[in-house]
Parts: C-alpha cells; structure tokens; sequence
C-alpha cells in the first residue's frame, strides 16, 4: 500500500510519495498533488479522462504525469481523486504511462480550494528505490 506525506518547503508545497511499485507511486504522487489543492474525500469519481505520457526516465515521466493532470485541471474544470495506472517500457527503452484519473468538475461549493498550484518543478524531484518501496519527492510552485 502506497502513502504520501507533505514536507516542510518554504513558500511552496513539497511532498514525499510512496508505493510498492512503480504504478502505486504514481498514483500516490497524483493523489498527493491534489489533495495539497482541496480536500480529496469531497470529490467523487463521477468522470474520467484517460492520460498517456511518455519519457525517457522516471523523473521527467513523473514530471509530465503530475503536469498533464494539472494542464487537464487549468484547462477542463476538472479535478481528481483516484487514478489506475499502468507503467511499461516500450521498444526503444522509453518509459511509457497510460492512467485513467477518475474525478469531477469543479464545484465551488464542495472542493474548497486550499493551495492554487502553478506548475508542477523539476527542482529536488527525485525517483528512487529504498528497501523494496519506490520513492518520490515533488516540489509544486504555488
């Protein structure tokens, strides 16, 4: 089971993410990144839009994830609560995400915004493998 926590980061919103495969700790980034922007247990899973990216390592991967969902959320109205993942290799080494976020327009009255974010940074991001569990950290510009 996967899990993230927020970190102490000045001005702006750090977070660590963790899972137990590559796919959770995605997930788990996702979910961290939008519950730093309202309050996940009030968004139901009424919509989905399906994202595909694709990169050459796991940062810039993690990178244009968490920025495809943000883009999604800017320009639809639409905010997440929970994702399925799925991460392979393609042939030419590439890493390659196909997630389905599950979500909801934008109701002022239920997703109380808590932080706007700007941009997803590479600033600190960081992907690694600790004792069996993969790691993220993420740094949002708010």
């Amino acid at each position: 089971m996967g899990n993230f926590m927020f970190l102490e980061h000045g001005a702006d919103v750090a977070f660590e993410a963790r899972g137990e495969s590559l796919e959770e700790l995605f997930r788990q980034a996702a979910k961290a990144m939008y519950a730093s922007m309202l309050n996940l247990e009030r968004v139901s899973p009424r919509e989905f839009r399906t994202v595909r990216v694709d990169a050459p390592d796991l940062v810039i991967l993690l990178h244009d994830w968490l920025s495809e969902l943000l883009f999604i959320t800017d320009t639809e109205g639409l905010v997440f609560s929970d994702f399925d993942v799925k991460i392979s290799h393609d042939r030419d080494g590439e890493y390659l995400l196909e997630a389905t976020a599950h979500g909801e327009p934008v109701d002022p009255e239920r997703h109380e915004a808590v932080t706007e974010i700007k941009a997803v940074t590479y600033h600190g991001m960081e992907v690694y493998e600790e004792g069996g569990e993969w790691v993220a950290r993420v740094i949002l510009d708010v």
